[in-house]
């Protein structure tokens, strides 16, 4: 998160009288009696600072929020872009707002309204995780917040501390996983043929080759260390060329009327004598090379991330 992002989710907290934890750049306390979370709305690799989602763990003896009870909510609300509840967790998120002060000025309504909405709907706090109506607290877990109590941390501690030892003692397969990575990776290698012979370049395909090829290592290999990534990264490399190359020479067989493997084995000379356009051969390489990049990176970057939080538990301060 940026400086300008935290200073300001740090006025949003002392704008409501509630915590700004530093290190994971998030808002939490408690507002008209529910412990809250206030973080930034995340879609994909896209992170909206100024639409912020507010979770609250709540349970109602009547039951859940309905679609249509949410649907009329978010009518009758002017800053809301949606409301939603899963288990015990109720999310609101905010529309995006471009300056500082109309955004703490709309969650000063909009917080407000949510509160009393969950009140006058009968909702009690409680433990996200047991349901006790118990004092919650805001923690970290391997990624992911959760408001729970005393009890369920101690449970809760005990099985990522065990599911972290069990990660560590397990030892790493280098030959299963280059197996594995290879096997993976021929379903990115399909992905990009089939979108191209569709007529699309697309960095679907990317993150397709980079999911399929690091689960792959991870599946055959035990585990997913810094090495395996390493060499996942150059299996998609040469993957990739060679699913382009499939893809140039189902070209030159359905064009030229060549055998399918004379084709994939000419498709240099093809270049060099100019059958194929060089510019176009290679510009079609590069942009394949591209949009991989586009997709595997964001992706390689996330595995990191979740390797380093995985087996996390820390309450926010």
């Amino acid at each position: 998160m940026t400086n300008k992002a935290k200073n300001l989710y740090r006025q949003i907290a002392q704008a409501f009288q509630l915590r700004f934890d530093e290190e994971y750049a998030v808002v939490h306390g408690t507002c008209g009696g529910y412990q809250v979370l206030i973080q930034p709305t995340s879609r994909g690799s896209n992170v909206y600072y100024y639409m912020p989602q507010i979770t609250v763990s709540a349970a109602c003896p009547a039951g859940e929020l309905g679609k249509e009870e949410c649907r009329n909510y978010k009518k009758e609300h002017t800053y809301v872009s949606s409301i939603s509840q899963s288990g015990r967790q109720i999310t609101l998120i905010m529309k995006n707002c471009k300056k500082t002060e109309q955004l703490i000025e709309a969650m000063d309504t909009e917080l407000r309204g949510f509160v009393s909405f969950l009140r006058s709907r009968g909702y009690e706090p409680c433990c996200q995780l047991c349901g006790q109506p118990v004092q919650t607290d805001t923690y970290f877990v391997s990624g992911g917040f959760v408001h729970m109590c005393p009890d369920c941390y101690i449970s809760m501690n005990q099985q990522v501390m065990m599911k972290k030892n069990q990660t560590e003692s397990k030892s790493e397969n280098i030959i299963g996983g280059i197996v594995g990575a290879v096997l993976g990776s021929l379903i990115g290698v399909a992905c990009i043929i089939v979108l191209s012979q569709l007529g699309y370049v697309a960095a679907l395909s990317g993150v397709v080759m980079a999911v399929c090829t690091l689960k792959g290592y991870e599946l055959l290999g035990g585990k997913l260390s810094k090495a395996g990534i390493i060499i996942c990264s150059i299996l998609m490399l040469v993957m990739t060329y060679l699913g382009d190359r499939i893809d140039w020479a189902l070209v030159v067989a359905r064009d030229i009327g060549m055998g399918f493997a004379s084709s994939f084995g000419y498709i240099p000379t093809l270049v060099d004598a100019g059958v194929i356009t060089a510019s176009s051969y290679w510009a079609n390489l590069l942009l394949v090379y591209l949009f991989v990049l586009l997709g595997a990176v964001p992706t390689i970057i996330n595995t990191m991330k979740n390797k380093r939080t995985e087996g996390t538990i820390q309450k926010l301060a």
